[in-house]
């Protein structure tokens, strides 16, 4: 396993615990992630305070991981996933999505989700 598959077990595991301080950890200080309809958060502490917005309205959170393709390198992995969550109310189940990641030494550098 290299470090990008490493970085996204991490960044699952987080996001299910909703562990912001853990979530900004893994990003590096330069780091970029961009996502549909919404501008790019940029660096690890506007990625953690986003994040953290982001979670604090749901409730249940998980995510499960359906097809992973990382680098020889291990620097780099697209990943397919769904994700659930309660908010509002409602259950929100299986919701598809893709991403790409770029990482270093430093942490995530380059995050993009699809959906």
């Amino acid at each position: 396993m290299g470090r990008a598959r490493e970085m996204w077990e991490q960044l699952g595991a987080a996001l299910e615990k909703q562990d912001t301080d853990e979530l900004g950890d893994l990003y590096a200080a330069d780091s970029v992630y961009l996502e549909p309809q919404n501008p790019p958060h940029e660096g690890d502490l506007l990625i953690k305070a986003y994040l953290n917005s982001w979670l604090q309205a749901r409730s249940d959170v998980s995510a499960a991981t359906k097809r992973l393709l990382e680098s020889a390198d291990g620097t780099t992995l697209a990943v397919e996933w769904s994700l659930s969550y309660s908010a509002g109310g409602r259950r929100w189940n299986g919701l598809p999505r893709a991403s790409w990641l770029e990482v270093d030494e430093g942490g995530i550098r380059y995050h993009r989700d699809y959906y």
